[in-house]
């Protein structure tokens, strides 16, 4: 026994002896060097300053009370955009798109508070249709103006006929009128849109996708106008009259242009459709 004891302390004292390395004091420099993937320094620092948005624009639709109440995913009442309109003048406002985008237009409305009917104007431009909104507005409706963009098309006019709804007309009592590009607009986006009353078509084009867009919207009732000459309109014109399952009118006219010219160069167009928004929506 005493022999084992004695071989294992002496590997145990030659164990310790070659470890004296491992209890060495560090040393005041560096015994290894270390290396490594690196990346080359820029040259140069870029930094991009902040967009400032101005407070008043930042905060402005959160702070609005008629936004404020409004129930998630509802569309924005139309936002002014500069000094307020004189009374019997257009205010310019922007809707926001559903992407976000603020698309122009420019809205008549009262200044009593009271809730008119209203109509809606679809034109590739709002100037186009001159000082008919305020012959509308003076017959007694709040008239927002839109100038359309090609992508999206029906979303922008969701958004649109909301808007006008949702803050500023009678939602009970709305109409779309639509020249060139925005008749079709007009019929397509009303056909699933039940805040449309009444719908005014001004030289639709000939898609056929009016005439499904017909079959849903029905039995609505329907104006529409169209130039003899204008053949693809006045054919689609035509169809559409017999496509029709509720109140009809068709109005030809020979020569008189298409679209919003149609206003122009035939003033009784304009009387014709401020009568039959009286007998449809007040």
């Amino acid at each position: 026994m005493n022999t084992v004891r004695s071989t294992l302390l002496l590997a145990l004292l030659l164990l310790l002896a070659g470890c004296d390395d491992a209890f060495a004091p560090p040393s005041p420099t560096a015994q290894a060097t270390l290396s490594g993937p690196s990346i080359e320094a820029s040259p140069t620092l870029s930094i991009r300053q902040p967009t400032v948005i101005p407070y008043d624009e930042l905060y402005s639709g959160s702070n609005d009370p008629t936004a404020a109440a409004l129930p998630p995913d509802s569309a924005l009442p139309p936002l002014a955009v500069g000094s307020p309109a004189p009374v019997g003048t257009g205010q310019t406002i922007q809707v926001t798109g559903m992407d976000g985008a603020l698309l122009p237009g420019v809205l008549y409305q009262n200044r009593e508070g009271l809730r008119l009917p209203g109509v809606l104007l679809l034109a590739p431009r709002y100037t186009d249709w001159g000082d008919f909104p305020e012959k509308l507005h003076l017959s007694g409706y709040t008239v927002l103006a839109m100038s359309m963009r090609e992508e999206g098309a029906l979303l922008d006019f969701t958004v649109m006929i909301q808007a006008l709804s949702t803050g500023e007309a009678d939602p009970a009592s709305l109409a779309v009128i639509g020249a060139g590009a925005g008749a079709d607009m007009a019929l397509l986006g009303c056909a699933g849109e039940l805040l449309c009353d009444t719908v005014v078509l001004l030289s639709p084009s000939g898609n056929p996708a009016l005439l499904e867009a017909m079959n849903q919207y029905n039995p609505r009732p329907l104006l529409v106008s169209a130039s003899q000459d204008d053949l693809a309109s006045f054919t689609m014109a035509q169809q559409l009259e017999t496509a029709a399952t509720g109140e009809v009118l068709l109005q030809p006219f020979s020569s008189a242009g298409s679209g919003t010219q149609m206003l122009v160069n035939r003033p009784d167009l304009g009387d014709l459709l401020i009568q039959w928004l009286e007998q449809m929506i007040g």
